[in-house]
């Protein structure tokens, strides 16, 4: 019985002295863990589709692609019309945007194209992007193309497994550093029947890489791109502001796709325009966005 008394005393000692510590301020509390340093650390890759947003005519969502080449996760828009039925087959256009792009960019054309049954996809560029980057990239801007070729290859694998897409009219549309992308991609994809590029122009201020720059893969180069974009057999548009740096350099690369003995180029300088969409007149984006619809459908 004196046993159970001492160890009760003791207990009861001890709660005392824990209490007096308390109120004397004690050892400080431990800080809650920091959040990791690399946002994408904690975010999680989705690769269901989830919703993104809904209208008439179109649906669109949104998921991420595992590029197998560089083990990084690219952030995907896919805008699908709501048209669509159970066996119907539509063409696809595949964005690619410039330097610094978000998958959701030209919203306002994916949507315009549903209304005509094409569907539309779209990719944040891994290292793509200065801020609000959703895919993955340890150097975040510049990436260079050759990387971004990866990115494109990981999404057009994507787009010919969809069962409503027609895979023998998937287009490329690529504007400004992602017209390159789009134009060294398709040297090698002649089954893709055109490509739609907008403010650019292969030249050595595009084509520019840092030294040792940890994202360019020299395996997705060439030695001389302009020479080796013969080899794509499909139809080419280009679209340029008459103010745009690179007007004249996409012009250029139009006539060396004439050069060719299959497929067409067309070159269309726009009034009052500059570099990039956004820099396009009013007028100027209206016509870029029919021409291209057209393309897409007399092709299709």
């Amino acid at each position: 019985m004196k046993k159970h008394r001492m160890v009760a005393l003791l207990f009861a000692a001890l709660a005392a002295a824990a209490l007096l510590t308390a109120c004397a301020g004690g050892p400080p509390a431990k800080a809650a863990p920091s959040a990791p340093s690399n946002p994408s650390a904690s975010l999680k890759w989705f690769t269901e589709p989830r919703e993104l947003d809904a209208g008439e005519g179109y649906a669109s969502s949104e998921y991420y692609l595992l590029n197998e080449e560089t083990q990084r996760h690219i952030y995907c828009v896919e805008t699908r019309p709501s048209g669509v039925k159970e066996g119907d087959k539509v063409p696809a256009v595949v964005y690619v945007h410039g330097k610094s792009g978000y998958a959701t960019n030209f919203s306002a054309i994916y949507t315009r194209l549903a209304a005509d049954n094409i569907a539309a996809f779209s990719f944040e560029c891994c290292g793509g992007n200065k801020s609000g980057a959703k895919s993955e990239g340890s150097k975040l801007f510049p990436a260079h193309y050759t990387s971004r070729m990866t990115d494109l290859e990981t999404v057009l694998a994507k787009v010919k497994t969809l069962d409503y897409v027609d895979t023998d009219h998937i287009f490329l549309f690529g504007e400004s550093y992602g017209g390159v992308v789009s134009s060294l991609a398709a040297i090698t994809h002649n089954e893709i029947p055109g490509i739609i590029l907008l403010s650019t122009g292969i030249s050595d201020t595009m084509l520019a890489r840092e030294e040792d720059d940890p994202t360019y893969l020299a395996n997705y180069d060439y030695d001389n791109p302009l020479e080796a974009i013969k080899d794509y057999h499909g139809d080419v548009i280009c679209f340029n502001g008459q103010q745009d740096f690179a007007h004249d350099d996409g012009e250029k690369q139009i006539s060396v796709y004439n050069q060719r003995e299959e497929g067409t180029a067309v070159f269309y300088s726009l009034e009052n325009s500059d570099h990039s969409f956004s820099a396009l007149s009013d007028e100027g984006k209206e016509f870029l966005i029919t021409t291209m619809r057209d393309f897409v459908l007399d092709r299709s």
